[in-house]
């Protein structure tokens, strides 16, 4: 596991035990699309936040889809 993703598991780990699993999973689908529209727009030479941290992106995505898959 990357160090993004262990980052993104301890923040969702964090968001679950402050405010429970449904806010847990709610930030995960939030950060889901957000981080889906950043890629996205890198892509058709819009916002190159998505660019620059492709891969830290992608990594947050899978543990965001895991993350909901198993909470949904």
């Amino acid at each position: 596991m990357s160090d993004a993703e262990t980052r993104e598991w301890e923040r969702l780990a964090f968001v679950a035990g402050r405010d429970g699993v449904p806010a847990a999973l709610a930030f995960a689908q939030q950060g889901f699309r957000q981080y889906s529209a950043a890629i996205r727009e890198a892509e058709s030479g819009g916002n190159q936040y998505g660019a620059a941290y492709r891969d830290s992106l992608n990594a947050s995505l899978a543990v965001y889809r895991s993350y909901i898959a198993k909470n949904e």
